[in-house]
């Protein structure tokens, strides 16, 4: 588990469409390097934008891909700038799945796979 729920957020939603967790996971010090894991940086930028940090960040799934990705992290940074982030950190953190689940069904392209691949990534380590 990773003390960064947006950077396990963000990693899962790039993790679908037959792109592993593990091989998303193995870009996130490029893809933090971009800014990926801020929610309000996300809420600030353009699709456009956010796809050239991805590409940049070592995440090119080609131009049609990246922007559909791009998309759903903006619809992600729009959501949380229109909560407050705290708020929405604290439920992603200490909520059940069910209440993540509902929380984010607002955010375009979190579906079931998202969900799941959240779910793995925040589990506690054994030796926690």
């Amino acid at each position: 588990m990773s003390s960064d729920v947006w950077q396990d957020l963000v990693v899962s939603i790039l993790s679908v469409n037959n792109y592993s967790l593990e091989k998303t996971y193995s870009r996130v010090d490029s893809l933090r390097r971009e800014g990926l894991f801020d929610p309000t940086k996300l809420a600030g930028w353009t699709q456009d934008e956010i796809a050239v940090r991805l590409r940049r960040g070592g995440y090119d799934r080609g131009e049609y891909l990246n922007k559909l990705l791009a998309s759903r992290l903006l619809s992600l940074g729009r959501f949380v700038h229109s909560l407050r982030i705290e708020e929405s950190e604290r439920t992603l953190t200490n909520a059940d799945k069910l209440t993540v689940g509902s929380f984010l069904q607002p955010v375009t392209g979190i579906g079931s796979q998202v969900l799941k691949s959240f779910s793995i990534l925040r589990q506690p380590l054994a030796n926690e």
